[in-house]
């Protein structure tokens, strides 16, 4: 094996051992403690104020949990569902949450679905595009 090959392989064997993933397997899904509680609860408030008169029973939009709200969203990326909620959102007001507010809700709705919380929150809206809903166990 000639020098800048050695270098190379050793090179990506640390990085693979840093990063614990390769390139290829860097995606997470919600069942992965991709949020923190913390998170969810100030999401659990912005959604109170902006989005429960619609999606909390409501006529206008759709509830955000369980079978109905998962299943069409199953190994689809959750930066698809920051979009919508971003474009359209709130019906009265669309695009006026910020990208934190955003994550904030998104942290609440996946822990409303069941799925557990870890140690950090959702870093930023390009970290969606690496994650997927999942269906419930």
């Amino acid at each position: 094996m000639n020098w800048a090959l050695a270098v190379a392989v050793v090179a990506v064997t640390l990085v693979t051992a840093t990063f614990g993933q390769t390139s290829g397997g860097n995606e997470t899904t919600v069942r992965d403690g991709v949020y923190s509680a913390d998170q969810a609860k100030r999401g659990r408030a912005i959604y109170v104020d902006k989005c429960a008169t619609c999606h909390d029973g409501g006529t206008m939009g759709p509830e955000l949990w369980g079978d109905t709200f998962l299943a069409p969203r199953a190994n689809k990326n959750v930066r698809t569902f920051y979009d919508r909620i971003q474009d359209t959102m709130p019906e009265d007001d669309p695009g006026s949450l910020t990208e934190i507010e955003l994550l904030n809700i998104i942290a609440f709705v996946i822990q409303q679905n069941g799925f557990p919380a870890g140690d950090k929150p959702i870093p930023n809206a390009d970290a969606l595009n690496r994650m997927k809903f999942v269906e419930k166990k």
